[in-house]
């Protein structure tokens, strides 16, 4: 599903999108709804304008794996879009490059891919060292280490091997951390997620 624009979107509407990708099923009219499998939810955000939007919670921006700026395109590339779209609307013109059995083979099969518990503990280092950052008012939550492992397991698939490796986790660590984290002075205390120490 592809939600453009997402943060123009009401606050009851980004509600039932949290619904769809944390229970992967929708309720209407108090009846829920299994969601197809697979499914996958891509959004856009214009970065610019913000009148009349809804800044998206944390706890939805989380479910996303990953947040990719596109930039502008390169001048040659451009023209060339141009081209193309005066020969009429370019999405008439999209069809399915997989069909539904070969991305569910394609999943079973990153399945297999192997992670051994020296990568996975270097994961969990990269996290803890985001919470104990003094610049960040939220440090990367559990969700976002499971999110890591995720992606840096299909880098190794796109990449032809069995195992992931850590230079897999250090090209992904950006694009999968950045949107979940949340820059400004630590408060030292009530802060949430923040394990309390013990009292004698």
């Amino acid at each position: 599903m592809l939600v453009d624009e997402i943060n123009r979107a009401s606050a009851k509407t980004q509600s039932g999108l949290l619904e769809c990708m944390q229970e992967r099923r929708v309720t209407i009219d108090g009846t829920s709804h299994e969601l197809a499998r697979p499914f996958l939810v891509l959004a856009t955000q214009n970065p610019i304008e913000f009148e009349g939007t809804y800044a998206l919670p944390q706890a939805q921006l989380d479910r996303f794996m990953a947040r990719i700026s596109l930039g502008y395109p390169s001048a040659e590339n451009e023209a060339a879009m141009l081209s193309e779209h005066l020969a009429g609307d370019r999405v008439l013109e999209l069809s399915p490059v997989a069909t539904v059995a070969e991305v569910v083979a394609a999943q079973e099969a990153i399945s297999r891919i192997h992670a051994s518990e020296s990568l996975r503990r270097y994961i969990v280092a990269l996290l803890e060292e985001t919470r104990r950052d003094q610049r960040a008012e939220l440090g990367a939550s559990p969700r976002a280490g499971l999110m890591l492992l995720r992606a840096a397991v299909v880098e190794a698939s796109l990449d032809g091997r069995d195992h992931v490796l850590p230079d897999d986790v250090q090209v992904l660590a950006h694009t999968v951390l950045a949107h979940r984290l949340a820059a400004g002075p630590r408060r030292a205390r009530g802060r949430a997620g923040e394990r309390s120490s013990p009292r004698h």
